[in-house]
């Protein structure tokens, strides 16, 4: 092999193969990216961990055919470091690479391709025009509050529903819930729901940064497809059957009053800062006319922040893990939110007060 890449392209391939590839697999080649030419004016670059897949077909001037694969984190630092815009890549004899741009040179221990796993095949994929703007604001919704736990398949992710209309996204890990509704119409339909695991979706996001206008998404061989432009994931579809997330949300909370968005984020932030490194545990007390957000700290001392509300019911007060609510507040871009709560027991549902369907539920704890 041996070709010649502008830099930010090669880069663009790079930057997207840097995350996926597997440094602690008992595999070592997964730590590897694989390039490997198409025809005379194109290469692939590829990674995988076996469950999710990039494939990006670059334009390059192939001056001669072949492929390796070479350590993806060192590829990548080379490539950003490099002062050149074209940058020579040849394989040797002994399958090393041989990187060479403007004064700079390399050589840098490398595999057969031959010894990759094989990628997943995407040509055959039916796939479906949706907004990428949409689907990157519905993964920021909901990715932060998917479980980190991934002995429990089954919330280690977010689950996709689309009826060809609207399409929905579902992340929960137990102690809190996501959700959000948009229309997506020609988009794809899904007999049931499809839960795709939590490192898919955060590099599907990272594919869409900055991305405007369409993109194309499936769902092919349990497999969640995204096409972008000249590159492709594929990520495995998680096991398991999704919680009936429906019954979580509630649905007679009688107490509720609505905040500006910005008030209470920032009352929450500074009040946290008391709270345990541990819990992040802070109460939420109403009476008539005010909201007390406070933090109790044998270690470090107390803060208590009154903001004024129109709240006309009873007394009540129940703890909350604060970075639940913060995460779930810098998520929504309505000037106000809607609080509802029940009881001291029961979970509190956040929404904006601007009719959009997103919510968050987030479960009480003792403190």
């Amino acid at each position: 092999m041996d070709i010649r890449i502008d830099k930010n392209q090669l880069l663009r391939g790079l930057y997207l193969a840097h995350g996926i590839a597997d440094r602690k697999s008992t595999m070592p080649i997964l730590a590897n990216v694989l390039l490997r030419t198409e025809g005379k004016d194109r290469i692939l670059c590829a990674a995988t961990d076996l469950n999710v897949a990039v494939m990006a077909s670059l334009p390059a001037r192939v001056e001669r055919e072949g492929g390796l694969t070479v350590a993806t984190r060192q590829l990548y630092e080379i490539a950003k470091g490099l002062s050149a815009d074209e940058v020579h890549v040849r394989r040797n004899e002994q399958n090393w690479a041989e990187i060479q741009a403007g004064r700079a040179e390399f050589k840098v221990v490398g595999m057969i391709d031959r010894e990759y796993p094989k990628l997943p095949g995407v040509a055959e994929a039916q796939m479906f025009k949706v907004d990428a703007a949409l689907l990157r604001d519905m993964i920021s919704k909901t990715i932060f509050s998917v479980s980190q736990d991934e002995t429990r398949q089954h919330l280690a992710g977010v689950l996709f529903e689309s009826d060809g209309q609207n399409a929905r996204m579902v992340s929960t890990d137990g102690h809190r819930l996501s959700k959000v509704v948009r229309p997506m119409p020609g988009g794809p339909t899904l007999p049931t729901g499809a839960i795709v695991p939590r490192k898919g979706v955060a590099e599907i996001r990272r594919a869409l940064e900055g991305r405007e206008g369409p993109c194309e998404i499936g769902i092919h061989q349990g497999h969640f497809v995204l096409k972008v432009d000249d590159i492709a994931i594929t990520v495995k579809l998680g096991d398991g059957q999704f919680p009936p997330y429906d019954q979580v949300i509630p649905q007679e909370n009688d107490k509720g009053l609505v905040v500006p968005r910005d008030l209470l984020l920032e009352a929450l932030r500074r009040v946290s800062i008391m709270a345990s490194d541990k819990t992040y545990g802070i109460r939420l007390a109403l009476d008539k006319g005010r909201l007390s957000i406070e933090a109790d700290n044998p270690d470090l001392g107390n803060a208590r922040e009154k903001l004024e509300v129109d709240y006309k019911g009873g007394p009540l007060s129940v703890g909350f893990n604060a970075r639940y609510f913060i995460e779930l507040l810098t998520e929504m871009s309505s000037p106000e939110v809607k609080l509802e709560l029940a009881g001291e027991l029961d979970p509190a549902v956040v929404r904006p007060n601007d009719g959009s369907d997103y919510l968050g539920v987030v479960m009480p704890m003792r403190l």
